[in-house]
């Protein structure tokens, strides 16, 4: 999994549960589009961990292929709450079994999968967490020049430490549901392809001081694509997003008046133009630049906007070396109770070389930084990653892991930095 990741999954379990739920028995399961069209991937969360090394593993079964995983380290963790003061540290073991299927026909294709992720602390118990999820996505192709997709999942998961837009007074694992559904649709005429694409996400947070956070987020992105050559394809976008937050803010810190509460439901629209290509023998990737905006319904929050950008390319230096850019900016709804909306931007380079037939060695660093918008706070941070992966023979590898991270703050008591190291073994079938 790379480690640039964006803070941005949330999540629910309440009465609305059960009506999604029923959605979710009914849904049709697709596979990932090529790059120019509105790429829809198998739940995210899901799809990193259930996804096999390469094509060719897996058991076949029922016209498919099924991709039994299990993943097992052990590790040391310096600052496991990334704080500034007062760290705990302790050695830790994980285990992650995961299980994918995947199957495609002439008019369709589909995958689908499931994972568990237990982290165990030998001493800090009270940050143990136990995290696992269901997916499936899938793709039709009954209609001439035209594909159907959709995604629909459920995961139970654990806020991560650190970065930007940490926990409010969550001493303890903050952990929380998400209910996660997207379909699209794409029409092809000439070189000219036209998408729609709907995607909801719902959220609840099973601390009762982190309630404030459950909400529903809906989106529509319309899109046009133009391929010209073989390769080369541009594109416009628009997406409108509603946030709909189903319990008042926490009451306001002062200047404001004593219990004064809000609720931080917003919507806004995201323009943008870019290209998925094949742009030399080398390089490919997609990126795109365009505005957003994103408006609070209180007065009480600032309005979030400035220039969106989207930046992944894979420049394949050798057949042994590979080297990726990465970069991206949007909104993350904020924790806090002075800023609505934080504009969360990253930037990262990736490497990775093929020392021996065996042996991968793999490195990265990104830089991040986050605007509390109408807040007196700014935050910025870099990680380092260094991984060696080796392959044991067809079934077992052996992987090595370090990871450092650094935050500063101009909030007082938020700065940190924190190291983490596991060694892995894990088996695929």
């Amino acid at each position: 999994m790379s480690f640039i990741e964006s803070a941005r999954t949330r999540a629910f379990r309440s009465s609305l549960c059960r009506k999604v739920g029923s959605v979710l028995l009914l849904a049709v399961l697709v596979h990932t589009e090529p790059a120019a069209a509105q790429e829809l991937k198998l739940l995210p969360g899901v799809a990193e961990r259930v996804a096999p090394s390469s094509e060719d593993r897996g058991v076949t079964l029922g016209g498919g292929q099924v991709d039994p995983k299990l993943d097992l380290s052990a590790g040391y963790d310096d600052n496991i709450l990334a704080t500034e003061t007062n760290t705990l540290r302790d050695a830790r073991f994980q285990i992650d079994p995961s299980l994918g299927y995947r199957r495609k026909g002439s008019s369709y294709s589909v995958s689908t999968g499931a994972f568990l992720s237990s982290r165990l602390y030998t001493e800090e118990t009270s940050q143990d967490n136990l995290d696992w999820g269901v997916g499936g996505l899938g793709e039709l192709n009954v209609i001439p020049k035209t594909d159907l997709r959709a995604m629909v999942g459920y995961q139970y998961l654990t806020d991560p430490r650190g970065g930007i837009n940490p926990p409010v007074e969550a001493p303890t694992t903050s952990q929380y549901g998400l209910i996660q559904s997207s379909v699209t649709g794409d029409y092809t005429l000439g070189d000219f392809e036209f998408s729609l694409g709907a995607n909801i996400q719902i959220y609840d947070y099973n601390s009762a001081n982190q309630k404030y956070r459950n909400r529903e987020v809906y989106s529509l992105t319309g899109q046009i694509a133009y391929t010209f050559l073989t390769d080369y394809s541009v594109f416009v976008r628009a997406t409108n997003t509603k946030t709909d937050f189903n319990n008042l803010s926490a009451p306001l810190p002062p200047p404001a008046v004593p219990g004064t509460q809000v609720t931080q439901d917003n919507d806004g629209e995201r323009f943008a133009v870019g290209f998925a290509s094949q742009v030399t023998d080398t390089i490919s990737g997609e990126a795109y630049v365009g505005y957003l905006v994103q408006r609070y319904n209180s007065d009480l929050f600032e309005k979030v906007e400035g220039v969106l950008f989207h930046v992944d390319l894979k420049w394949a230096l050798s057949s042994k070396t590979s080297v990726w850019l990465k970069g991206s900016r949007d909104v993350v709804d904020a924790n806090t109770l002075q800023s609505g909306g934080i504009l969360y931007s990253v930037w990262g380079i990736e490497a990775e070389h093929q020392v021996l037939q065996d042996l991968r060695l793999k490195t990265g660093f990104s830089y991040y930084s986050g605007d509390y918008v109408g807040a007196p706070r700014d935050d910025h941070g870099y990680l380092f990653s260094l991984r060696a992966d080796y392959r044991l023979s067809s079934v077992v590898s052996l992987d090595l892991h370090y990871l450092y991270d650094d935050r500063d703050s101009n909030q007082a008591g938020e700065d940190y930095t924190r190291n983490q190291i596991s060694v892995g073994v894990q088996l695929e079938y």
